[in-house]
């Protein structure tokens, strides 16, 4: 169920791909952002409540589907949802964490996970009501509304749930981390990369064929698989020293890290979506933030897994995404087809030397 779970997700990261395409502006980025995180924290939250319960459970398995019916809506909530379908989309969103925090807090009540149920639903409470009047609100007032109650919901979290009576949610409560945690942020990653294809491919399918735009769609495979290499390198350890070494630090930072690494995913596929439309054109300063940033955050996400679990910091990656930030002043001056090219050089350049440096330390190992 978990697995199909996540293929609900499919279809909201294609709508915020599609939307961060169709509004290259610093608003529109901005706002697409923060529909972006708020379909992430619905999916890490989910995971973290199928880790510390049993998923065969029923209660879980009606918390999971409510979640998906939830998700629905909110992705169909997307496209408008700075226009007129902003009350459902704070509707979904609100809804679907009010409705697990009650069904957990009613099955759980003998157990020691109600106290815990307690705090996250009344942290929910709290940016519902940012979320809904975020809703209500006119376009200049939703942005700032629900941006801030998104910040409640990340740092509410980071905080532990911090609660009146009840104090933060214990620390060993966090310490109690499966394999399969590890698996579940993998799987989600996986199914990111593979939207990033999908708008590639339906893209230049439904597009008139030219040479520029046949190479932009072959980059933007050869991007993906880079992705893919750059991700699956050292992925056993890491879930490994997730689950066995560092499972309070992984529980509490993967939702942060891989909102960085998804983040980045997604601002790549619609950069491929505007470079597969104008491949000639010209380079606009917020097209650069997607074709540029999404790939650097895809890789910062990474290495904020690595830094965390493994406590390594690859100087190699660093000086490449140096590179690559440091040159974008003069990306304006290319067309976007030139820039994706120059970001598939980056990328080379970093499975190589990845490459390089793990083989120098298999011996050590």
């Amino acid at each position: 169920m978990e697995l199909f779970f996540d293929v609900f997700y499919v279809a909201m990261f294609a709508q915020l791909s599609m939307q961060l395409a169709q509004h290259p502006t610093w608003s529109g980025l901005g706002q697409r952002l923060i529909l972006l995180l708020a379909a992430w924290w619905t999916w890490s939250v989910t995971a973290v409540t199928t880790e510390f319960y049993d998923p065969g459970l029923r209660v879980i398995q009606g918390v999971i589907a409510s979640t998906m019916f939830g998700v629905s809506l909110m992705a169909v909530a997307v496209p408008g949802a700075y226009d007129g379908r902003g009350l459902l989309f704070a509707s979904a969103y609100v809804g679907l964490h009010l409705v697990r925090g009650i069904l957990l807090i009613v099955a759980l009540r003998p157990r020691r996970g109600h106290a815990r149920e307690q705090r996250f639903l009344l942290w929910f409470v709290v940016s519902g009501a940012l979320w809904i009047a975020g809703g209500l609100a006119g376009p200049s007032w939703r942005t700032g509304l629900w941006a801030s109650a998104l910040a409640v919901d990340f740092a509410a979290s980071a905080l532990r749930y911090p609660t009146p009576g009840r104090g933060r949610v214990p620390l060993d409560q966090y310490a109690q981390l499966s394999v399969h945690f590890g698996e579940r942020y993998q799987q989600i990653a996986i199914l990111a990369l593979g939207e990033l294809t999908l708008m590639a491919t339906l893209q230049f399918g439904s597009s008139v064929y030219t040479p520029a735009r046949t190479v932009a769609f072959l980059a933007a495979i050869v991007t993906a698989l880079l992705f893919w290499q750059i991700y699956v390198l050292q992925s056993n350890k890491l879930v490994d020293r997730s689950a066995h070494k560092h499972p309070r630090h992984a529980v509490r930072l993967a939702p942060y890290v891989y909102a960085v690494l998804v983040t980045g995913i997604i601002a790549t596929s619609a950069g491929v979506d505007l470079v597969l439309h104008d491949p000639l054109g010209s380079t606009t300063a917020s097209w650069v933030v997607l074709i540029v940033g999404g790939p650097v955050l895809f890789v910062v996400g990474r290495m904020g897994s690595e830094y965390v679990l493994l406590g390594q910091l690859p100087p190699s990656r660093l000086a490449w995404l140096a590179l690559l930030v440091g040159s974008t002043p003069l990306l304006v001056m290319l067309a976007p087809i030139l820039v994706v090219a120059l970001v598939g050089c980056v990328l080379v350049g970093i499975t190589i030397t990845d490459s390089r440096r793990i083989r120098r330390e298999a011996p050590a190992g």
